[in-house]
């Protein structure tokens, strides 16, 4: 078998800097209904909460949303509050054998609006010809009863061309496992991700839908409904020589529902709708300078009624416009310094156990990128990168990220 030891001691080392930081929208990974969000979001948005996570993931923020997911050790993590980091860690790698037959593992680590989450997927597949790849994956838990069994049919050409479908089947030995809680209708996650070269242009997109389910448990006295769709598109298109440009839309609806009967929980009827587009430009100036900036639209609407708490409703409606440019500085060859400043007007309405709490106001951050090479056969790096808030004299958070291909 062909399976190098480094990549095994790499994968440790990832492992060990994820436990230590502790952890949108998922563009290249199946997102299945997991049963914690029936909990509900564990930690809250405040008004820079999305300014930071934008700020913490590399820049420029569009480019590379056409390229294939690969081998290697990617992620970034940086503090967003004083108890909190913001995380995203992914880790493939891919072990063949001298047939068709080849294995596979990969670890997420991420959030979304329900909360942050976990998957650990290690599957076994085979090259059909040339083009046609079949993977099944186990999303592998302690507990039986969470295990969620992916397929995936993926093709590709020689021409950039690619196309990936899965179904997952999540907690697929739920019923059977326990006796406390029982799926009336079983949840199934569909999921499309692909790209597709248009002369110079490269379209790519995704679209994840977990289909309706009805949760019965009999020990904690409620029954749980839920249904989410998610989509995105992207393009980017050379418009000259040195000048590319970029587009990237999603949208994102759930609905969810839970009637209380006796237990912990209350009645809920939650109704959430998000979108956001952002578009950016990048300018190859000179040899040793790159120019880049953008600008995004973010909407997030949640609506939340309460019927056992007279009707009450909370809600949290939010609006935020951002532009942001930077650069890009070839100090060395193993050396980049990428500044950037972000602005960003948020308006917020949030309404919550009948008070309201509004802002609206205009946020800024100064990023500090230092980009270090640390292999350069792979392009493998690290980066650390101090940020500082422009609308109040602090410290705006640190970050490192790290992209090690294999």
């Amino acid at each position: 078998m062909r399976c190098q030891g480094f990549r095994v001691a790499a994968v440790c080392g990832a492992c060990a800097f994820m436990v230590a930081a502790e952890l949108a929208a998922d563009w290249r990974e199946a997102e299945p209904f997991r049963r914690d969000a029936i909990e509900g979001r564990q930690f809250d948005y405040n008004a820079e909460s999305f300014l930071h996570r934008f700020t913490f993931e590399p820049g420029p923020a569009l480019g590379q949303g056409g390229r294939p997911a690969r081998d290697g050790i990617f992620g970034t993590a940086g503090s967003s509050r004083s108890d909190e980091l913001y995380t995203r860690q992914d880790v493939q790698v891919t072990a063949g054998t001298d047939g068709p037959a080849h294995f596979r593992y990969r670890y997420r680590r991420y959030e979304d609006f329900d909360g942050r989450y976990d998957r650990n997927l290690v599957g076994v597949g085979a090259r059909l010809n040339h083009e046609w790849l079949a993977t099944l994956y186990g999303d592998v838990e302690g507990a039986k009863e969470n295990i969620d069994v992916q397929t995936e049919l993926a093709w590709a050409d020689d021409a950039g061309n690619r196309f990936r479908a899965a179904l997952v089947a999540p907690d697929v030995a739920f019923d059977g496992k326990q006796d406390d809680a029982v799926y009336e209708r079983q949840p199934y996650t569909y999921y499309l991700e692909g790209a597709r070269r248009i002369d110079a242009a490269t379209v790519y997109g995704f679209a994840n839908y977990n289909d309706y389910l009805r949760l019965r448990d009999t020990a904690r006295e409620f029954t749980y409904r839920y249904d989410q769709a998610r989509a995105g598109l992207g393009v980017d298109v050379p418009l000259t020589d040195r000048l590319e440009g970029s587009v990237e839309a999603e949208g994102l609806y759930t609905t969810r529902r839970l009637d209380d009967r006796g237990g912990e929980f209350e009645d809920s009827r939650l109704r959430r709708r998000h979108g956001q587009i952002t578009a950016e430009l990048r300018h190859d100036y000179r040899a040793d300078l790159d120019l880049w900036g953008g600008a995004r639209y973010f909407r997030l609407s949640e609506r939340d009624r309460r019927p056992a708490d007279d009707d009450r409703l909370d809600r949290q409606e939010r609006i935020e416009r951002m532009i942001y440019a930077g650069v890009t500085w070839h100090l060395s060859d193993n050396l980049r310094f990428a500044p950037g400043v972000f602005l960003n007007h948020a308006d917020i309405r949030e309404r919550e156990d009948g008070e309201d709490d509004d802002e609206d106001g205009l946020y800024g951050k100064l990023t500090l990128p230092l980009q270090i090479t640390v292999d350069g056969n792979t392009g493998g790096h690290v980066t650390l990168n101090p940020t500082a808030r422009l609308h109040r004299a602090a410290f705006g958070g640190g970050n490192v990220q790290v992209y090690l291909p294999f």
